[in-house]
């Protein structure tokens, strides 16, 4: 899978050969992190040691600072780093730096940025995702770009240093029809008064100047989802294996809905690797889904680099069953494409499908899509809240539209009632077999919860048949239907 250049997205990110970016740097010597020595209009580094085998920048807000730096340029090309941080750490390996500061633009428009590290960093700049070249790996450059307004914007490069022996970390800036340059904030030093100079310098001697939020749904890509894409848009597009794929509407604003995208694949037809020992075992997936607009612009994306480790002793049951993988995004109203891949990492091969959406805004009462249920698991402490979270439990959905004789079905969806009627809420509940209607209740509906949802479990019929349950949700003259089809009878997975 080579390096490959992503012109159709908004934010363009290009990976390339170690140092490919790499050109007329001067590298800063002997301190090439930075000083411990305060510098006036410099970006602050703050220094973390990492636990070893750290696989990516972790949330660096938990962890204790061990010191700072203070440097006009993030500058290190490719070397040997046997030195550590003196004054800071004599760590060589298994640290992090998280460098912050403000710069000024007086001339607006769209400004590139290339992020080269060894190994991972990325660039944020006013709290957004520029850059994403985090992970261990060897000297890799990727680009990206933002429009800048007049004025001052924050600029945010966490970084950290894995296993010896070789560092990098280079950020060049290329403004409106420029060529690219080492990123220098002397260059864009903000215009501040003689009170706002000695406000940021108070701002600045504290453990965290600010906390980026949480980044989501953003198109730019990272190293890994770049392998994916780039499978993604082979010709003809792979179909190495089977997977299902979803896209679940939970239209819980009359403005927007949320979509529970969901990837679910045969764990047998996925490549796991043995380790020497034979008590191991290897699997690798990228996972990648891109949602397209009607004009072919990505809107926004998902992903994973899942990798797992399995025992001999639970491969078999692992071979059984399917995985199932499921993000969250929201869509305002209009219709769109989500583009699905999978990519088996261990075997090297992949699988791309598509589904089509079509989101009207929703007037009056709203009804989710209707999902089987695959099993409830523990939410967890660090669980994104979702329209698939609920009583501390996370749903997992069944895409597969026949289910053995032994499944005990059920089904999920959510209620949204008009909040502005006073119109008490029902549901109504029919089961069809061959067209024909063999069982259907009516009840009211509970209070919504504090989102203003009524989320909702329901049996469906077990004995072996194939079915349509139509669920109709009403409020005063308002009503809106949802149906699922499913199978009771097939092969056990």
């Amino acid at each position: 899978m080579h390096a490959f250049a992503c012109r159709l997205l908004p934010v363009v990110l290009v990976a390339g050969s170690a140092g490919a970016f790499i050109k007329d740097r001067k590298p800063q010597f002997p301190f090439p992190f930075g000083m411990t020595m305060r510098l006036p209009d410099s970006l602050r580094g703050t220094v973390y040691e990492l636990a070893p085998l750290t696989p990516r920048l972790p949330d660096l807000t938990r962890l204790q600072p061990v010191g700072f730096l203070y440097t006009h340029s993030l500058n290190v090309p490719t070397r040997l780093y046997t030195e550590g941080i003196p004054g800071v750490t004599d760590r060589v390996e298994w640290f992090a730096i998280d460098y912050e500061g403000d710069f000024q633009i007086d001339k607006p428009g769209r400004y590139r940025f290339d992020l080269t590290s060894d190994d991972g960093a990325k660039l944020y700049i006013d709290g957004n995702l520029i850059v994403d070249n985090d992970g261990i790996h060897e000297t890799l450059s990727l680009r990206g770009s933002a429009v800048l307004s007049s004025g001052i914007h924050h600029l945010h490069v966490p970084y950290f240093q894995g296993p010896r022996d070789r560092v990098a970390l280079v950020l060049e800036i290329a403004p409106p029809s420029e060529d690219f340059r080492v990123f220098d904030v002397r260059d864009f030093k903000p215009h501040r008064s003689a009170r706002q100079a000695a406000s940021a310098e108070n701002e600045e001697i504290r453990p965290h100047l600010r906390v980026d939020p949480a980044f989501r749904g953003s198109a730019a890509l990272t190293g890994y989802e770049l392998i994916a894409f780039k499978e993604l848009n082979a010709q003809p597009r792979p179909h190495a294996f089977d997977f299902l794929s979803s896209a679940l509407r939970f239209p819980a604003e009359r403005a927007s809905s949320q979509y529970a995208i969901t990837f679910e694949i045969p764990a047998a037809s996925i490549t796991v690797t043995p380790d020497a020992s034979g008590r191991d075992n290897t699997l690798h997936l990228l996972l990648l889904a891109l949602v397209r607009d009607e004009s072919g612009q990505v809107v926004k994306k998902a992903s994973e680099d899942f990798r797992t480790s399995i025992t001999a002793e639970r491969l078999a049951d692992l071979r059984a069953n399917t995985l199932t993988w499921t993000r969250t995004v929201t869509l305002p109203p209009g219709r769109f494409t989500v583009e699905g891949v999978v990519v088996d990492g261990e075997g090297n091969r992949s699988s791309a499908n598509t589904i089509e959406i079509d989101n009207p805004a929703r007037q009056g009462i709203g009804l989710s899509g209707v999902a089987l249920v695959q099993r409830l698991e523990p939410a967890g402490s660090q669980q994104e809240p979702g329209p698939l979270c609920f009583g501390g439990n996370r749903l997992v959905p069944e895409l597969a539209a026949t289910l053995p004789a032994s499944a005990r079905p059920s089904v999920y969806f959510v209620v949204y009632p008009d909040l502005s009627k006073p119109d008490k809420p029902k549901i109504e509940v029919e089961f069809l077999e061959g067209g024909l209607a063999i069982a259907k209740q009516t009840a009211d509906l509970p209070a919504p919860d504090a989102t203003g949802a009524i989320p909702m479990t329901i049996a469906a019929i077990p004995q072996p048949g194939s079915y349509e349950l139509k669920i109709t949700a009403r409020q005063g003259a308002d009503s809106v239907e949802q149906t699922i089809q499913y199978s009771i009878g097939g092969n056990t997975r």
